[in-house]
């Protein structure tokens, strides 16, 4: 019967120090944890029972959750140096797995990036923050001066909604207030009749020009 922890499982060994490993199972927890093999270890084939992954915050219910990947390489350490007891402090990048920005971005480049491309990017030399799906849209900050968004309630939802530099924003509803626009009346002196529409309706381009917003 495979063993699925190392020899010092059976006996008082201590192991103090760190050791890589990859990661074979992350699949299956509900506490964060993956299963990893050692290749330094009997050839690799030696698996561990679910070791429990550092996390930069944790506690009930609340803090951040990183799993590893299958096929990441971790670093792993040992509790009291008891083997039975691994702990994945963290992922190492390698000389096939490289790290997700340019060789010499990292010096100004924060990112988070998931497997399927989402990604969090603190560009210090662009002195921007962007963040960008997998699919390719994105929100990028890059203020100089003052960005507040403060209500109960705010839903922005069109096709197309174009707000352009020095203070302008596009008319929206165009289309519908020119037609409110142009059916409009003026009710007359006789009771029930009206007058007839504005003679120079407002025209198009005039509701969809940019105003400038003071």
């Amino acid at each position: 019967m495979p063993r699925t922890a190392p020899r010092a499982r059976s006996t008082d060994r201590r192991f103090y120090g760190v050791v890589e490993a990859l990661v074979v199972e992350n699949q299956g927890d509900d506490e964060g944890r993956v299963k990893v093999r050692f290749p330094w270890f009997d050839g690799g084939s030696t698996v561990t029972e679910w070791c429990r992954v550092s996390q930069l915050y944790a506690g009930g219910g609340y803090g951040s959750l990183f799993v590893p990947e299958v096929g990441d390489e971790v670093l792993v350490a040992f509790v009291h140096g008891d083997m039975r007891f691994p702990i994945v402090l963290g992922g190492l990048y390698n000389g096939v797995d490289k790290p997700p920005t340019a060789p010499t971005g990292g010096r100004d480049q924060k990112i988070i990036r998931t497997k399927a491309g989402h990604e969090v990017l603190f560009d210090d030399a662009a002195k921007l923050i962007r963040i960008t799906t997998a699919d390719g849209g994105d929100v990028t900050v890059t203020a100089t001066g003052e960005i507040r968004l403060k209500a109960r309630k705010v839903t922005v939802e069109a096709d197309a909604i174009d707000l352009g530099g020095g203070a302008t924003q596009a008319a929206v509803l165009g289309d519908a207030l020119k037609a409110a626009f142009d059916a409009h009346t003026h009710t007359s002196a006789t009771a029930g009749a009206p007058t007839s529409p504005p003679v120079l309706p407002l025209p198009g381009s005039a509701l969809s020009a940019k105003v400038k917003v003071e």
